[in-house]
């Protein structure tokens, strides 16, 4: 099982303990404003452990996650004291259920309240530092979506920065045409319309349309006059929607 996968049954575990923990807060009797902050506790603990495994929901959140931390931090602190405070005030002689949730408590603490905020933690340090933390799952260098794109479309690279400042793209005729991109080695975003976008062969040569011929384009970012295999994707572009078949 991968490390996705992993995760994902983590936190499905996690998901249903945490309704086992919202009926505990119904069950004393807190309030709705309680349990709406309980629940939007627990989506922002899982939103974290999944962003620290998936690089599209980490892009996402994005600096999201910095006030989402500290409420969750706020939280969490919160509402183990006033569990302490509660067990103070009640009677000394607690029921066989009061001390199951109160291990439940502390399991549920240890093993994915704790986790969620560390993971929490280096998602605020990427913010604040990016790409210093070697998160698991990186994306590839260059990643093009959609795969299937038609006369209208747009083409969304996604790139790790920094990188090559050209990018060039491969027709299915195998001309290559360099298309502008004006301060390209920072940009981690960058959107290609398949009926506006023209490059040229040559920084002299006129400017062509790219997207003409159906079939595969291939874009390449490198630096100038380098192709570099690791930083390749791959489009079909089908002028014309193909007609469903009866």
């Amino acid at each position: 099982m991968g490390l996705w996968s992993s995760t994902l049954v983590y936190v499905g575990a996690r998901t249903l303990l945490a309704a086992a923990m919202i009926l505990l807060v119904l069950r004393r009797q807190r309030g709705v404003w309680f349990t709406v902050g309980q629940i939007v506790a627990d989506l922002s603990c899982a939103a974290f452990l999944l962003a620290y495994v998936n690089p599209d929901i980490r892009a996402d959140i994005g600096a999201l996650v910095v006030p989402l931390l500290l409420f969750v931090l706020y939280w969490e602190l919160t509402s183990f004291l006033d569990a302490r405070r509660v067990d103070a005030e009640s009677d000394e002689q607690e029921s066989l259920a009061d001390s199951a949730l109160r291990a439940y408590g502390t399991i549920w603490i240890i093993g994915f309240v704790f986790p969620a905020l560390l993971a929490g933690a280096f998602l605020v340090f990427d913010v604040l530092a990016p790409r210093q933390w070697p998160f698991p799952n990186p994306r590839p260098p260059l990643v093009c979506t959609p795969r299937r794109v038609e006369r209208g479309d747009t083409v969304t690279l996604r790139m790790s920065v920094p990188h090559g400042e050209e990018l060039v793209v491969f027709t299915p005729r195998g001309r290559a045409l360099v298309l502008p991109s004006f301060g390209f080695r920072d940009i981690e975003r960058f959107r290609v319309p398949t009926e506006q976008t023209a490059g040229r062969v040559t920084a002299n040569a006129p400017t062509e349309q790219v997207f003409v011929d159906s079939g595969v384009y291939t874009f390449v970012v490198s630096e100038a006059a380098e192709v570099s295999a690791s930083r390749t994707c791959r489009v079909r572009f089908a002028p014309h929607a193909e007609p469903s078949k009866p």
